[in-house]
């Protein structure tokens, strides 16, 4: 008995080791503070008009503030630029609603229906209604309603038809490759950013600066042809970021990090916050022809595929991805709809993609906790360095990456009905630890993953086509120790 008792407590002592030794991510070093702080004591500037909006813009000094008409008063329609201003006392210039009173207050998200209370900032052309210039800082825009009446690229004779687009709603503008000059301290609030079922937008926000925050906003129908879009994109940042309490819909990736920025891209997006945020994609995007994301042969949600020569118009992918980023916690965030098409369904993604964010490119230290993913095709994937360095089309990648010391533990993953009749393969959790056809010879493998406290299920609450992997850890065909690629992976207490 004491010899059984003595082997019990060796194992447990043994099991409690392993456990103090889990390779936990480290946390962001920083966190945006958002808290509302009007100027006070600078000049109030009242444009009423798209002139003098952005005469107000080029004289307004950091301590100010701009008021603009609500919409129906007047419509901002044009290309305005907020330019640089020396700061040195880092006052804040607001540019927001004359109807601020009558939005919801600070914490709370607007909605298409507070857009009458929004001023409206609109662009006539393909180029963005808003741009922050480099070295421009502590600007907080409140209350917009950012979207685009372009007359660019249309054409009603294709099949589907080709919108008006234009590339971004809010960007702050970047030199690839070359560090420095970053907008700074740039603060979206309250605001409404928006395309529709025929005006075209690529991207919602490029959030290429330091200490960007998008809270409380509504994000909505970024589509663009057979192009990727997302509604938050950031690739040359150093960080921070911060991203709570907002409405975020794109076909391709509601959010992505990295994508893009070069093999010389001198920075890694880092120290993230996601918070409480409804990614979402809606179920009427799921079909073939106008308005879909569907391709020829590819099953609709009936089951029944799209017949020859309709084609489709937008591409749909992940809710969010990680092709770079470090020190990211992603938490209170519900992720719902993905369906196969330009990609398996994915709704979680920690990928390395050095090709194109840059041969520093990580996605190091992440941490997605207490989120639910709803009604997606497949629930999460990694991929632990990237097949496209070093091939003909990225020849200037030399590093292909890595994906460590990721934490995904207390979701809730709810899979969709969609592969009863038939789509493929139904996976919570898809773990890639082999790089494919990488052509930089041996990969470092992924490394320190700890999955935990997760809950997998149809969203029907049937058992479903469950069967097909939870793990797929290619290594030449082999998972044997000598051989696998992927390294310290901990999967802990989840309920399939």
């Amino acid at each position: 008995m004491l010899k059984r008792l003595l082997t019990i407590c060796a194992l447990l002592l043994a099991a409690s080791a392993a456990l103090a030794q889990m390779p936990f991510p480290a946390p962001p070093n920083v966190y945006i503070d958002t808290t509302w702080n009007a100027p006070v004591g600078g000049t109030t500037w009242t444009p009423h008009n798209a002139a003098a909006f952005q005469s107000a813009l080029n004289s307004a000094n950091p301590g100010d503030a701009i008021v603009l008409d609500v919409e129906g008063t007047t419509t901002y329609s044009g290309n305005f630029t907020v330019p640089a201003k020396a700061n040195p006392l880092h006052k804040w210039l607001y540019i927001e609603s004359a109807g601020l009173a009558s939005l919801p207050a600070p914490g709370t998200r607007v909605g298409p229906s507070d857009a009458s209370n929004m001023a409206n900032v609109t662009t006539p052309n393909w180029s963005p209604p808003l741009t922050i210039n480099p070295n421009a800082n502590y600007i907080r825009l409140v209350g917009l309603e950012v979207t685009s009446n372009s007359n660019k690229g249309c054409d009603s004779t294709t099949i589907p038809p080709t919108n008006c687009y234009v590339v971004y709603l809010i960007i702050a503008p970047v030199t690839q490759g070359v560090p420095g000059n970053l907008a700074d301290h740039i603060t979206v609030d309250r605001c409404y950013i928006h395309g529709s079922p025929t005006e075209d937008v690529n991207h919602g926000i490029g959030a290429n600066a330091s200490n960007v925050a998008v809270i409380d906003s509504y994000i909505s129908d970024v589509h663009l042809g057979h192009n990727d879009s997302q509604a938050i994109i950031a690739w040359q940042t150093p960080g921070p970021i911060k991203i709570v309490n907002n409405l975020l819909s794109a076909t391709t990736e509601d959010v992505m990090f990295g994508g893009a920025g070069g093999y010389n891209n001198p920075y890694v997006p880092s120290d993230i916050e996601i918070r409480n945020n409804h990614f979402f994609k809606p179920l009427t995007w799921d079909k073939c022809g106008a308005g879909g994301t569907l391709a020829s042969g590819e099953l609709q949600p009936n089951g029944v595929p799209c017949p020859p020569g309709l084609g489709y118009q937008w591409t749909e992918k992940n809710n969010l991805e990680f092709k770079s980023g470090r020190r990211v916690i992603v938490t209170g965030n519900v992720l719902e709809n993905t369906w196969v098409a330009a990609q398996i369904g994915y709704s979680l993604d920690f990928t390395a993609g050095s090709a194109q964010a840059g041969n520093i490119a990580v996605s190091d230290d992440i941490e997605a906790v207490g989120n639910i993913l709803t009604n997606v095709d497949q629930g999460i994937t990694t991929l632990e360095q990237d097949y496209n360095c070093g091939s003909p089309t990225y020849p200037l990648c030399t590093n292909q990456g890595e994906v460590k010391r990721v934490w995904v533990h207390n979701n809730l993953i709810l899979l969709s009905s969609n592969l009863d009749l038939g789509y493929g393969k139904h996976a919570w959790l898809a773990v890639d630890g082999g790089a494919h056809t990488a052509t930089l010879g041996p990969t470092a493998g992924l490394t320190d993953f700890i999955f935990q406290h997760n809950t997998a299920m149809m969203i029907d609450g049937s058992d479903g086509p469950m069967w097909s992997y939870v793990f797929n850890l290619e290594s030449g065909g082999s998972c044997t120790p000598s051989t696998s690629p992927t390294h310290n992976l901990w999967f802990l207490d989840n309920a399939i």
